[in-house]
């Protein structure tokens, strides 16, 4: 009987000294601090583009909305959310006054834009006039599905920005 007894407690010793080695949690629960609503794992992280007043280039203005609103015209969304302007003092919207998006559409990897005429304003130079394009294209190709951008205006093609060497003709990259 104490040759079990024995057994007994060195069978438990090993299984403890066994877990103990092994650095097992024998019960663990994640308690998080604060608990997250629903409201909040339906937000996202847009990155747009917007002119720096004091280098006069393009300047990331990072913000938190409701995914909810890109779900159905992502491209929409965030054209309105350039021409609405920036958030940050430092920095001025791109794209000319009054100008209006008439239709942004997804064409395989590159989202075709038609905006009016007033978007081909009067610049005060050649970098802010480039600066409204890439303002365009960088933050539409933040979205993964975008590699591209063809712009139209009232439907129709134009070679207004060929002084600042941009071809709008055929579909614009993103500018590094």
């Amino acid at each position: 009987m104490q040759k079990w007894i024995i057994l007994v407690v060195v069978c438990v010793i090993l299984i403890l000294g066994t877990i103990i080695m092994m650095n097992v949690d024998i019960e663990t629960e994640y308690v998080p601090e604060t608990e997250i609503e629903d409201i909040e794992l339906r937000k996202t992280i847009v990155t747009l583009y917007f002119n720096n007043t004091q280098t006069s280039e393009l300047a990331k203005e990072t913000r938190l909305i409701d995914s909810k609103e890109l779900l159905k015209s992502p491209y929409e969304v965030l054209i309105k959310m350039l021409l609405q302007g920036p958030e940050n003092s430092s920095y001025t919207k791109a794209i000319p006054e009054n100008t209006n998006l008439i239709s942004a559409e997804l064409k395989n990897d590159c989202v075709e834009l038609n905006f009016s005429k007033e978007f081909i304003g009067n610049f005060e130079n050649i970098t802010l006039k480039a600066n409204a394009i890439y303002s365009i294209v960088n933050t539409l190709t933040e979205l993964t599905e975008v590699n591209s951008v063809k712009f139209l205006f009232e439907g129709e093609e134009t070679e207004a920005f060929s002084d600042c060497n941009i071809d709008l003709k055929n579909p614009i990259e993103r500018k590094l």
